[in-house]
């Protein structure tokens, strides 16, 4: 939906990614990012159009200059009623950053990046960008908080994990460097020191490690079960040659072949009958 910010400058799309990780985290520091990418937007799009301005002043402090005002709803065609909102929006966003709350609400999201949308993708077009895509307040419903989500799911299945393999590092009946890799993974409060995204990153690469151990000792067990079969293989050839060999010691071999031939036909009787 706003891929088309590269078009306007690289740098604009890095920061909008931003501002969609804190979305993602349903983090405050989505009021620092929105900032950011809005004040970023302003001073490309003015560069580019070679308006003088600032480069030290924030962007609420551009969107209140007359000269840029005019500039923005003269040159560039943003009305009144949007212009105000990119303003009030800026001084809701200066206000809460300061605050102590760890989350932002979905309304507050959607209604920001909606005005941001209308605005960012006017001067797209006038850029010269055609495909700019409709604003889609869904996709926001969509990701809002699926870091947390994604959070809560992976250390479920670290947890599960952990469970089946505990009980083998206890008793020793893994590898010794599969039972180091496992006593080395970070513990569940130095993963809640970290950020969501960081805690993500910590919990994926241990369930990959926990699945390859998993599956060491899966392997382990089978070339146990595959060394019983062979060795169970050799005591039945080595027995039924004793077997053989006391039968011919009690009767000959014609007797015994007659004796395997009959029995061979019962057992194939019963099968067919």
């Amino acid at each position: 939906m706003f891929d088309y910010l590269v078009k306007l400058d690289d740098s604009i799309i890095h920061r909008y990614r931003t501002l969609e990780t804190n979305i993602k985290s349903k983090s405050n520091s989505f009021y620092d990012s929105f900032l950011d990418l809005l004040e970023a937007t302003i001073k490309k799009y003015l560069f580019h159009r070679d308006v003088k301005f600032d480069p030290t002043r924030t962007c609420g402090y551009l969107l209140r200059e007359e000269p840029i005002e005019q500039f923005f709803r003269a040159n560039v065609g943003v009305e009144e009623s949007l212009y105000n909102k990119l303003i009030d929006f800026t001084k809701k966003a200066n206000d809460h950053k300061h605050k102590d709350e760890k989350w932002v609400s979905i309304e507050t999201v959607i209604n920001t990046m909606r005005a941001y949308y209308t605005f960012s993708s006017l001067l797209a077009m006038k850029q010269g960008v055609s495909d700019v895509e409709p604003f889609n307040a869904d996709y926001f419903h969509e990701i809002f908080g699926i870091t947390e989500k994604q959070n809560k799911d992976l250390k479920f299945e670290v947890f599960r994990l952990k469970n089946e393999l505990e009980t083998a590092v206890d008793e020793k009946r893994l590898s010794e460097k599969d039972i180091e890799s496992y006593k080395a993974l970070l513990s569940e409060k130095q993963i809640e020191s970290l950020t969501l995204e960081e805690q993500n990153k910590e919990l994926q690469g241990q369930i990959s490690l926990l699945k390859d151990i998993k599956l060491n000792s899966m392997e382990e067990k089978l070339n146990k079960t595959i060394d019983l079969l062979n060795d169970l293989q050799d005591y039945l050839v080595e027995n039924r040659a004793i077997s053989y060999g006391v039968g011919l010691s009690i009767m000959s071999k014609e007797q015994i072949d007659r004796r395997i031939d009959a029995a061979r036909a019962i057992i194939k009787e019963k099968k067919h009958g």
